[in-house]
């Protein structure tokens, strides 16, 4: 039987600060994030240092460990990337979340049931969750001149494409997290409010640094469109801050569209009768819940004309869940 043979420094701790330092060398490792009774928690790191010195982009992706298109595309980005044709660094966690990730669970850590992307800017004697957030905002996002936070839909959601932009930088700042946002192919943006704390872009305000956060995909299935939504919007930024040659690519967006999330008032089965994606008319049935027998509890239609941006994956349904997302576009 061959023997597989691993990537240089695979198993190594890994020191940022070195990594940078080592011009047109790629280094991959893992750092420890903190300890239960039986296991130690690391987070895989990927440093790109390039062959000439410049900015340097932070990528996070698996921060909700079941957001698998986001985790695939951040792991051909780092497999891709080239250091000799670089200007700057790549500093990439490809699964910050490692027990949401190995227990498969939805939302919150299996550890201490915690949101990870609302722990940041984290706490060094705190539980896994926010220590985790710590370790990479001390290690990680402390050293980059942007942060990019690539997400999805979570167990028994569906995201469509669309960005976040960060706020509360200053002005110059947050026009720069709007233009990383417009690298990736969405059609709308949606602005983070400045009142919002504890997610990984609190670090516009934290590090006065641009951040987004992208969203596309779900767990089951991982779909190429979604992996090459975030795998392009990626690169684009890289180009954006002329860590990578050529000019980026900025898609024309709508900033902060209508929209409407319907929520089931009764429980139990929700049937969807349209794909992600796909565009609704004004008065047009989307989805209905019925009860156990098959009898319609609650219809819904569309108020207008829109796109669907976020279904429900789960066939069963309580009370005050998300069934569907709607968002206006023009």
């Amino acid at each position: 039987m061959a023997r597989v043979k691993c990537a240089k420094n695979l198993f190594m701790n890994m020191n940022v600060e070195d990594a940078l330092g080592k011009r047109g060398e790629k280094s991959s490792g893992f750092i420890e994030v903190g300890r239960t009774s039986v296991n130690t928690y690391t987070i895989p790191v990927v440093v790109i240092s390039g062959a000439k010195p410049g900015k340097t982009v932070g990528f996070l992706a698996g921060t909700h460990g079941t957001e698998y298109a986001s985790i695939e595309a951040l792991i051909r980005t780092t497999r891709d990337l080239d250091p000799a044709e670089m200007n700057g660094n790549v500093i990439a966690v490809t699964v910050l979340n490692g027990p949401h990730f190995e227990h498969r669970s939805a939302f919150l850590s299996p550890i201490d049931q915690l949101n990870q992307n609302r722990q940041f800017p984290g706490d060094p004697e705190g539980t896994l969750s926010r220590r985790t957030a710590y370790v990479a905002f001390k290690e990680i996002v402390s050293r980059c001149d942007a942060l990019v936070d690539l997400h999805g839909g979570d167990i028994g959601e569906d995201i469509d494409c669309m960005v976040i932009a960060g706020s509360g930088g200053g002005k110059e700042v947050d026009a720069v997290a709007l233009d990383m946002a417009r690298c990736f192919p969405t059609e709308y943006v949606s602005k983070l409010p400045e009142t919002v704390s504890g997610l990984s872009m609190t670090a516009q305000k934290e590090y006065g640094i641009p951040c987004v956060t992208s969203e596309a995909g779900t767990p089951y299935p991982i779909r190429e469109r979604h992996i090459q939504f975030h795998y392009d919007g990626v690169m684009n930024v890289l180009k954006c801050f002329g860590v990578l040659p050529g000019e980026p690519v900025l898609a024309e967006v709508a900033i902060n569209p209508k929209g409407y999330r319907y929520k089931a008032a009764n429980a139990g089965i929700w049937h969807g009768f349209h794909e992600l994606g796909s565009r609704v008319k004004k008065g047009e049935t989307i989805g209905e819940v019925t009860d156990l027998f098959g009898n319609i509890l609650e219809s819904y239609t569309t108020p207008e004309d829109a796109k669907v941006t976020f279904l429900r994956t789960f066939y069963s349904v309580n009370q005050g869940e998300a069934l569907i997302g709607l968002t206006v576009l023009k």
